[in-house]
């Protein structure tokens, strides 16, 4: 896994400049010692006359819960991201369903500006200014709940403030605790964006224990900020996913 933070505006020092050439560097070698290259990709940002509940739409995503509900939850678009504000305590989902075969890479382009307070899967509080699921396969397991629909196999990936969630350590959740996998990538401080790049077909092996790793099948993009004792807010962005092989 690698994550680092790009170019942003203001003055570097040579120490810096050095440092963000050498990142990229690294991801690029990464990937090409793989072989990889890019087979799937979305790519966030404004479309002139379109909102951004329905360009959402228009590409295949199916918002649920409070995605859909602009009084608890604020999208809008700048040139180049997706910003997500969650005004109270909310839940939503934005799914997108795609097969995506041979997809060994995700690769993400992402920030949080505001997270929610006492947010930590390793203290039982849930909770995610943003997280983006990858789901694999087809077959839907049992979640272990009566209430609870059944789903595929799925790693959730997000992002949390440093000293809450220890990274790449892949949490059990409250529900799909034989299927599902939670890990923080990253403690990118407020309004820094960063790239992630993780290695799926690893993480699967280490999450679940098997070799056989189905076909991604899907992502879908989750804030929760339900679980916390304040008023709920957080404010995230997302630029790109992008799936290599």
């Amino acid at each position: 896994m690698i994550s680092f933070p790009p170019f942003s505006a203001g003055t570097f020092t040579v120490q810096v400049l050095i440092g963000v050439i050498y990142s990229w560097l690294i991801i690029n070698i990464a990937v090409a010692d793989a072989g990889a290259s890019v087979i799937y990709q979305l790519e966030f940002g404004s479309e002139k006359g379109v909102s951004t509940r329905s360009w959402l739409e228009n590409n295949s995503f199916i918002l649920k819960h409070d995605a859909s509900d602009s009084d608890k939850m604020h999208l809008s678009q700048s040139t180049d991201a997706l910003h997500i504000k969650v005004k109270e305590a909310s839940f939503g989902l934005m799914i997108h369903e795609q097969d995506v075969p041979n997809a060994n890479y995700i690769r993400l382009h992402w920030g949080v500006s505001d997270y929610p307070e006492g947010a930590s899967y390793e203290h039982g509080v849930d909770d995610e200014a943003i997280l983006v699921y990858v789901f694999f396969g087809h077959e839907k397991l049992p979640s272990g709940e009566l209430f609870v629909p059944d789903s595929p196999y799925f790693i959730g990936l997000f992002l949390c403030q440093d000293g809450s969630d220890t990274l790449d350590k892949a949490y059990v959740g409250h529900h799909f605790k034989k299927t599902g996998r939670y890990i923080c990538v990253d403690h990118p401080r407020p309004n820094e964006t960063v790239i992630t790049e993780l290695d799926l077909r690893e993480v699967f092996r280490k999450s679940f224990g098997s070799d056989n790793v189905p076909t991604v099948s899907g992502i879908s993009i989750e804030v929760d900020t339900t679980h916390n004792e304040n008023d709920g807010i957080a404010i995230a962005f997302l630029k790109q996913i992008i799936f290599l092989n």
